[in-house]
């Protein structure tokens, strides 16, 4: 090699390094004016569940900003006190608003076999859907699932089901997520803030969404319950609070430097409207066969607020109802009974009732067939049946009929009353022997029979009303209207505790106390 050819070569060499070196100073000056320029795109959903009257006044805030969320509504209790009219869904919609799914009763939805759960599910999207509206979006009844549970709500035909808890917050969930991310991770459990809370201030929802622009984006699903300034009612947000945030969110959205957007949870999963899927409910028993799921109060539930499988604690009015079990029952020295004890009374009822559900517990009926319906009780008062019976095309339960009275017994007697024929459009019944006025009434070994087949009576034993003898009266179903505040009847420890059975007056309403034979008067449920 001469000399010439080595200088060449170094020369070469030199202009490549110098080459490769202006190309990697570029790389390293031009990353931050890149990544100076990447948008975080954030996508804001406004939810809201239980269908209660006073979100009324949030819809009307977001209409005035231009602004649209999604409601989840408890379809059983549409047209309740305290909850929506049909009519403002309709309302909802109208505006531009989703309507969602979030059950027919509001059960803890892992505590349930699938089939029920599935039940629940779809029965509420098929009854919406019914009514015309485009049903995509589920939210879990307390954010509880469990892989059969998100299955069920995936069957129904329902394109995202929402968790809640999954996201951080000022108040919980610290080392979470900042956002879900859109698609979601998972579709049948989307990840969400936990709910907003009476404590919760304009500066901690505005968070919520600015936190996810800083970070990394994705999708924040916000959940109220009620709107209104009554604390008891918590989780509640405020109506001037909520209006504040609404024009604060449109004002902030409606800036493309902050690339966030307003969408119902339909629109920000995207996916195409699916099947509606019709879930039935089973069949009646057999003739001759029991329709009441643990009669003998024999079987107990962790999962069931009462502690016993299929039951429930019921009432409504003024009084103080202390329910429990008590050993021993009718038969046996093992064997169990429920006992009740009301005292404080002035006005309403108490009563143990079969779990007001679709299927898995409350017995399935058909409609103009009669009921014989029997339960051993003692008792130092009078005391009645009271019947309710499950719409066929909605799930949801309604005031039938109370039967005549019967008289206090301090030994086990068994109290029969064969019902009217059911009414068309309702295939669930309900019942139990109640307290109108201050007593203890202690029950056990409960049955429903169709008449025709029915097993005959231990005459012995039996008495259709020793206290009076009127005629058997019946009424035309009532809708039923909830027992208790919301802020209750959502709470996973009271949950079926208490049925809606109606307030002091209008429903359910048994014969005057002091007044032995007199009719019941079922009433009329005031709008």
């Amino acid at each position: 090699m001469t000399k010439d050819n080595s200088v060449n070569r170094l020369t070469v060499i030199l202009a490549v390094l110098a080459a490769l070196a202006i190309v990697v100073t570029g790389l390293l000056g031009a990353a931050p004016a890149r990544a100076a320029t990447v948008t975080k795109p954030v996508t804001v959903s406004l939810t809201f569940d239980d269908g209660n009257a006073d979100q009324m006044q949030a819809a009307q805030a977001l209409q005035q900003n231009g602004l649209t969320g999604t409601f989840y509504i408890i379809t059983g209790y549409l047209n309740a006190p305290g909850y929506m009219q049909q009519s403002d869904l309709a309302t909802l919609a109208a505006a531009g608003n989703e309507i969602g799914g979030h059950s027919v009763t509001h059960p803890d939805m892992s505590a349930l076999s699938q089939p029920e759960a599935q039940r629940q599910a779809c029965q509420s999207r098929a009854t919406l859907s019914s009514w015309g509206y485009t049903v995509r979006s589920f939210a879990y009844p307390f954010a509880e699932s469990t892989t059969k549970t998100r299955d069920a709500v995936r069957a129904c035909g329902y394109t995202s089901a929402r968790g809640l808890g999954d996201v951080r917050t000022p108040y919980d969930c610290t080392g979470c997520v900042t956002a879900e991310t859109l698609p979601p991770r998972n579709a049948m459990l989307t990840r969400a803030p936990s709910q907003v809370e009476a404590n919760w201030t304009l500066a901690d929802l505005q968070q919520q969404v600015t936190q996810a622009k800083t970070d990394r984006g994705g999708w924040v699903q916000l959940t109220f319950h009620h709107i209104s300034d009554d604390a008891t009612l918590d989780p509640t947000t405020s109506p001037a609070l909520f209006a504040q945030f609404a024009q604060w969110l449109a004002a902030y959205s409606a800036d493309p430097a902050n690339a966030t957007t307003v969408k119902t949870v339909g629109d920000a999963v995207g996916t195409p409207v699916q099947p509606v899927v019709q879930s039935p409910v089973p069949g009646p028993a057999a003739p001759g066969v029991n329709a009441v799921q643990n009669p003998s109060f024999q079987t107990t539930s962790t999962t069931s607020p009462s502690g016993q499988k299929c039951w429930q604690y019921g009432g409504y009015g003024s009084n103080t109802a202390a329910f429990s079990t008590v050993t021993p029952g009718r038969t046996g020295t093992t064997t169990k009974a429920t006992s009740l004890t009301v005292s404080d009374y002035v006005d309403g009822d108490a009563k143990w009732l079969p779990t007001f559900d679709l299927g898995d517990c409350a017995p399935t009926v058909v409609p103009g067939h009669t009921y014989s319906l029997r339960e051993y009780y003692k008792a130092n008062t009078v005391t009645q049946f009271t019947v309710y019976l499950r719409d066929s095309s909605t799930g949801s339960w309604h005031y039938w009929t109370s039967s005549p009275w019967y008289a206090s017994a301090a030994t086990w007697t068994q109290a029969v009353w064969t019902t009217d024929q059911i009414p068309a459009g309702f295939d669930g019944l309900a019942f139990g022997l109640n307290l109108f006025s201050n007593g203890t009434l202690t029950t056990d070994d409960v049955a429903a029979y169709d008449t025709a087949g029915a097993p005959p009576l231990a005459t012995t034993t039996t008495t259709t009303n020793s206290a009076t003898t009127p005629a058997k009266t019946s009424s035309s179903v009532s809708r039923i209207a909830p027992a208790v505040d919301a802020l209750t009847v959502r709470s996973r420890a009271v949950l079926g505790q208490l049925d809606t059975s109606g307030m002091p007056g209008q429903l359910d309403a048994p014969s005057t106390p002091g007044q032995p034979g007199a009719p019941t008067q079922p009433g009329q449920i005031a709008r």
